[in-house]
């Protein structure tokens, strides 16, 4: 069991250096730190109230789902925050490009990726028809907290997951 661990140890901190900096561009640099503020907590409170405040029912409907699973989910990860305790990636390997904002708190799982999938969760039950756009910006949002240096490929997959089966259950 300790060489799967090793194994799978290993790919997450290759696949993290390559996202992290073999993909460097200054157009991703300028664009990426802008993006991820999608998963944050700002962005979700905002589109979740944007929701509960529209007098059509189903946007409505909508907009109680996206809440719920935003607090549910959030809970999970913060509870599994203070279990885990993963250092970031900045703060354990050298050389790691970073954004400008550095969170000091557990890197597993990621809070951003939870989100950005819990509203394009939301949000494809609500418009089947732009799935693929919806669950396109959840990913883009997920590697650019791998790409900022925020996280591990690991944490972001575990945070997506977290994300659509909580949002599945509360639907």
């Amino acid at each position: 069991m300790y060489k799967v661990s090793e194994m799978l140890r290993g790919g997450d901190i290759s696949t993290f250096l390559w996202i992290n900096q073999a993909n460097r561009s200054s157009f991703y640099d300028w664009i990426l730190p802008k993006i991820t503020q999608l998963g944050g907590a700002a962005s979700s409170i905002i589109c979740a109230l944007a929701l509960l405040l529209n007098k059509s029912d189903f946007w409505h409907q909508a907009g109680v789902n996206m809440a719920l699973s935003l607090s549910l989910s959030h809970l999970i990860v913060q509870i599994l925050k203070r279990f885990v305790r993963r250092r970031r990636p900045y703060q354990v390997i050298d050389g790691v490009f970073t954004g400008l904002k550095l969170y000091k708190d557990a890197s597993f799982p990621s809070g951003h990726s939870t989100a950005a999938f819990c509203m394009a969760t939301v949000l494809s039950a609500a418009v089947p028809s732009y799935l693929l756009i919806f669950y396109s910006i959840a990913l883009i949002v997920a590697l650019s907290r791998v790409y900022l240096g925020m996280h591990y490929p690991s944490d972001i997959v575990m945070g997506a997951g977290i994300g659509i089966i909580t949002t599945l259950w509360v639907i």
